[in-house]
């Protein structure tokens, strides 16, 4: 992923999480406190409405305040002989209609009815209402006032709806009681709805109880202040009881109140969210452009320098960014380094240069050493069978044959040694042919010996060419090569070689490379062997076809390898011998993977043997 990119993704996750962050704060902490502030000002609505409805009445009862002290209404009551002319003025259904009274009863001291009337508030007909249809009126009745000191008002549920009362006692000498009232009908209804700016209903306690759920109900009539109840996101239920005459609750007010408060609470989350997105989607343009500018640009030619540099190896190309911040230093730093990175590769060149041609001169030394030790052995029989050698009596022969002259037919025909003279000569004659055989052994060996070292001697040239000698061979001729190299490098007990090869025919190897290998592997079998104290011991070779690859397995008896050892074998240097250089084994590895192959060692512990597998390829294409 591009550093752009990746800085892109963190500033925007940076923000995303910042943005969601501080939404739930503001719906944890904030949208509570408007919905808090929502249902306190419902709460007030309520209140306003119950104060309109209390208002009315108190302008009800300041009306009939007005009536009780009237003196025309005060001996209207009692009989007056101007009673049929204050009737025609001021009880006249137009009268009333035009004061807003639409019920008026005027009631003497002893209870009776002398006035009385109940007018529709929408047609302005009489009507009749059951609870005042009396000619006269108990002592007791709620409508009535008790005292001249204590008046009566308040809502009284009638047969034709809820009923504002307010009645108080007439102040003259005679008594009586005035009942002003007013219907709760749709005309109020719609006046108080406009008064307080909240849509309301007003419903009997005996219709809500049946549309409102029981725990509501309880809670309304139980609960001195209003009960808010959220409906749904849009709305909410303002609930309050209103009392009758009596104090028992009557009605229920139900204000309908638009959540605007928290609608609007919700507004501003959405803004702030939205104002805290742009913000970010800003911060992150401008931080971009600043980093693509002072940081990202930069990096970015400093990596495509760093690439070009890795794909050229031309460490003297400049960066040239000119800057005064980190990373004009970074570059400069960068270019400096480069320029000492090309001289200490120059000096590392070298260096690696001699390191290589030492090491494979001493691979190359530590391999000759092992054929010169067969050489020496076959140039010491040499030496020895010439020192020994027969000739001499064949010379003594001759110095006596000399000495005969012309007489020597005459020696061989009648002197008594000279019928021994034709068999000496045949046994000196088959001694010399059979020296002649085994010198002619050993020179053939000391010659493969010294061709062997040639071919090692070689191998540095070749190696330095990649060049590759395959030759169509016998496996087995190679193993019995290399074994019989090993058998003439050391003196010592020689374990016993048991050959399991299969019939592969002549495969093409690289045979002074695998001659290498095998003397090494053998070589160290046979010390293997020694070192555990087995007499002989034993040395098994299989060869088998594996596909397009040939394995050569070499196992011992010997000692074993440790399993910590087992990685290790193969590295320059490493060896468990105290005479040994760490130089065979890694050679033998090189040689193996030159020949296209692989070389691996096996071992179950410290004195259970060892084997050592070698995979060469049959082919090229295998090799490749």
């Amino acid at each position: 992923m591009q550093l752009r990119t990746r800085l892109a993704l963190i500033v925007a996750l940076v923000v995303a999480v910042y943005a969601l962050g501080d939404l739930a704060l503001q719906r944890l902490l904030l949208l509570p406190r408007f919905e808090e502030l929502e249902r306190a000002e419902a709460a007030t609505d309520v209140l306003r409405v119950e104060r309109a409805l209390s208002a009315e009445i108190a302008a009800l009862d300041a009306r009939c305040s007005e009536w009780a002290a009237w003196d025309g209404a005060n001996q209207f009551v009692a009989g007056a002989p101007a009673q049929g002319d204050f009737r025609a003025h001021h009880l006249s259904p137009e009268r009333l209609r035009a004061s807003r009274i639409e019920l008026l009863y005027l009631v003497a001291a002893d209870g009776r009815v002398v006035f009385g009337d109940v007018r529709d508030p929408s047609s302005g007909e009489s009507v009749r209402l059951p609870e005042l249809d009396f000619e006269q009126l108990s002592v007791g009745h709620p409508f009535l006032a008790q005292d001249r000191v204590t008046p009566t008002q308040g809502l009284a549920l009638t047969a034709r709806g809820p009923l504002l009362v307010a009645s108080r006692a007439f102040e003259g000498p005679q008594g009586g009681t005035v009942i002003l009232g007013r219907m709760v009908a749709d005309e109020l209804l719609a006046l108080l709805r406009e008064r307080t700016e909240v849509d309301f209903d007003l419903l009997p306690i005996e219709l809500a109880s049946r549309q409102v759920a029981s725990e509501l109900m309880a809670s309304i009539t139980a609960s001195a202040d209003p009960v808010v109840r959220s409906r749904d996101e849009q709305t909410l239920d303002g609930w309050a009881a209103i009392d009758d005459l009596r104090g028992r609750p009557a009605l229920l007010v139900q204000a309908r109140l638009p959540r605007s408060i928290s609608a609007g609470g919700r507004d501003a989350l959405r803004y702030a969210l939205i104002s805290t997105v742009a913000a970010g989607l800003l911060l992150l343009v401008v931080l971009l452009t600043v980093l693509r500018r002072t940081v990202v640009d930069p990096l970015a030619t400093l990596t495509r320098h760093a690439v070009a540099i890795g794909r050229t190896d031309d460490y003297a190309r400049a960066v040239a960014l000119e800057r005064g911040d980190e990373i004009g230093t970074l570059s400069r730093e960068f270019e400096r380094m480069m320029h000492k990175l090309e001289a200490s590769r120059s000096e590392l060149v070298t260096t690696a240069r001699a390191a290589g041609m030492s090491e494979i001169a001493t691979g190359i030394l530590h391999n000759v050493g092992n054929v010169l030790n067969s050489v020496n052995v076959s140039a010491e029989l040499v030496e020895a069978r010439l020192r020994d050698s027969r000739l001499h009596k064949l010379e003594r022969l001759s110095e006596f044959v000399r000495a005969q002259g012309e007489r020597f037919g005459e020696f061989v025909a009648s002197d008594p040694r000279g019928r021994h003279f034709a068999p000496f000569l045949l046994e000196v004659a088959d001694g010399l042919k059979e020296e002649h055989a085994e010198l002619a052994r050993e020179v053939r060996s000391l010659a493969q010996g010294v061709e062997h070292i040639g071919q090692l001697v070689a191998a540095q040239q070749d190696f330095a060419r990649r060049s590759e000698l395959r030759e169509q061979v016998e496996l087995g001729t190679l193993v019995d090569m290399a074994w019989d190299i090993v058998a003439r490098s050391s003196s010592g007990p020689l374990p016993q070689l048991r050959l399991e090869i299969a019939d592969l025919g002549r495969v093409p190897v690289d045979r002074h490379k695998l001659v290498q290998v095998l003397v090494n592997l053998l070589k160290n079998a046979r010390e293997s062997i020694a070192e555990a104290g087995r007499v002989p011991g034993e040395v098994r070779v299989h060869i088998a076809g594996r596909g397009e690859f040939v394995r050569i397995e070499v196992h011992d008896d010997g000692l074993g390898i440790p399993p910590e050892n087992v990685a290790r074998l193969f590295r320059h240097g490493f060896t468990t011998k105290t005479d040994g250089n760490g130089i065979g084994l890694h050679s033998c590895a090189n040689a193996a993977t030159e020949m296209g192959g692989t070389l691996h060692a096996q071992s179950a512990g410290v004195g259970h043997g060892a084997c050592f597998v070698l995979d060469l390829p049959l082919s090229a294409r295998a090799a490749a």
